[in-house]
């Protein structure tokens, strides 16, 4: 046998050159056994070509790699974990444990639209919650993709916000929920009610209480759902004192047009319980009262077919047009999410708020005396507000 180094022939059976010192016999170290507890890396037997090493800790199998180094790395991500049966947890099980904490935080309409959104990924929920990935989310997102922007945005929400949740928890590294795509948001046209079905709606409003409802949503900008729970005794003639839904909606104060004053008075001198509407003699559930009272109101006056929420819709578009400025305007709709300038006005006077709806920019302009033309906006001619119904 020659000596690769100084080329000198040296016995057959030689660790070393005898010359050199260099060592003949090959290296059969092997790797450092990892400490007990710390996890293993294995390649699997067979001619497997795609991610064939193995990372595994305490009988839990991490995942699948290409190469040994990607495997040894994720033996590392967990080294300070205690793998216990919450590193198995389902997506059901995932998302009983973040509802406990969530659910605290949030109305019944938004437990409501989370239960309906996990319903959707009914397909996942034996699943590990810690092997799914973005494709798996993504294939239950496509599958829904008739939905609107808006639904499909609380179905993407609960999944970033259960896999907040459970790399907090160590379940998890990636929240691979972040990377799922919702369809392009093409925006539709606001429905609003016009001046001219205004003024339907006020002529009607001496016989008709579901017409005054109506007015009342329109001329404050509530939704239906927080005018119906109004207490009777967050009335104050000029304002009411409600809202609902986020932290920035509830307990607002919010100013009555005084279009629509006379109208709240209406039911505070009839109401017969705690509720202001408690004297409404028809249907006082909402979800009734939009389909026996206000939509059977709509097409008896010839108006439109629109959503509750249309009259909403037509107090800030009206708000905007006549001068109101943005940060009052969405102090008195309780939006949650305000501009920076908006956050200076966090403690606004109740008398701003009222005098900012009582002071129209152009004269006597009420909702439902402007005129549209085919120039656009022509200025209103001064006309008296309704008469108390």
């Amino acid at each position: 046998m020659i000596c690769k180094k100084c080329k000198a022939e040296v016995p057959q059976d030689a660790a070393y050159c005898p010359y050199c010192g260099r060592r003949l016999a090959p290296d059969t170290r092997k790797a450092l056994k990892r400490a007990n507890g710390m996890g293993t890396v294995y390649k699997l037997q067979g001619q497997r070509l795609r991610r064939p090493w193995v990372a595994a800790k305490r009988r839990v199998i991490l995942g699948y790699y290409d190469t040994k180094t990607a495997a040894l790395e994720a033996l590392e991500r967990v080294a300070a974990m205690d793998l216990t049966e919450k590193y198995n947890m389902t997506f059901a099980q995932v998302f009983e444990a973040w509802k406990e904490e969530h659910y605290r935080e949030i109305t019944a309409a938004g437990i409501a639209t989370y239960n309906r959104a996990f319903e959707v990924f009914r397909s996942l929920h034996e699943r590990k919650f810690r092997s799914l990935r973005t494709a798996d989310f993504q294939r239950v997102m496509d599958a829904h993709a008739g939905k609107t922007h808006s639904t499909l945005s609380k179905y993407k929400q609960l999944l970033t916000q259960m896999s907040r949740w459970a790399m907090r928890e160590e379940i998890i590294t990636t929240n691979f929920a972040t990377y799922v795509r919702l369809p392009e948001n093409v925006r539709k046209e606001k429905e609003i009610f016009t001046a001219e079905e205004i003024a339907a709606l006020e002529s009607a409003s001496g016989n008709s209480d579901a017409a005054k409802i109506t007015l009342m949503l329109i001329y404050t900008g509530m939704r239906i759902g927080e005018l119906f729970k109004l207490p009777l005794s967050d009335y104050h003639e000029s304002y009411v004192i409600g809202g609902e839904k986020t932290a920035a909606g509830r307990n607002r104060v919010i100013p009555i047009r005084p279009e629509g004053r006379a109208y709240f008075a209406y039911f505070a001198a009839i109401a017969t319980g705690d509720l202001l509407l408690s004297g409404y003699a028809g249907n006082q559930d909402t979800h009734n009262f939009r389909t026996r009272d206000y939509y059977p109101l709509l097409k008896r006056l010839g108006i439109a077919r629109k959503t509750p929420h249309a009259t909403r819709h037509t107090y800030a578009s009206e708000a905007r047009r006549m001068g109101m400025p943005p940060e009052i305007l969405q102090r008195i709709l309780g939006h949650a999410s305000y501009s920076t300038t908006a956050n200076i006005y966090v403690h606004t006077e109740i008398s701003t708020l009222i005098a900012a709806v009582e002071a129209p920019s152009r004269g006597t302009e009420t909702f439902s005396n402007a005129v549209v033309t085919e120039n656009g906006l022509a200025l209103p001619t001064p006309r008296e507000n309704f008469k108390k119904p």
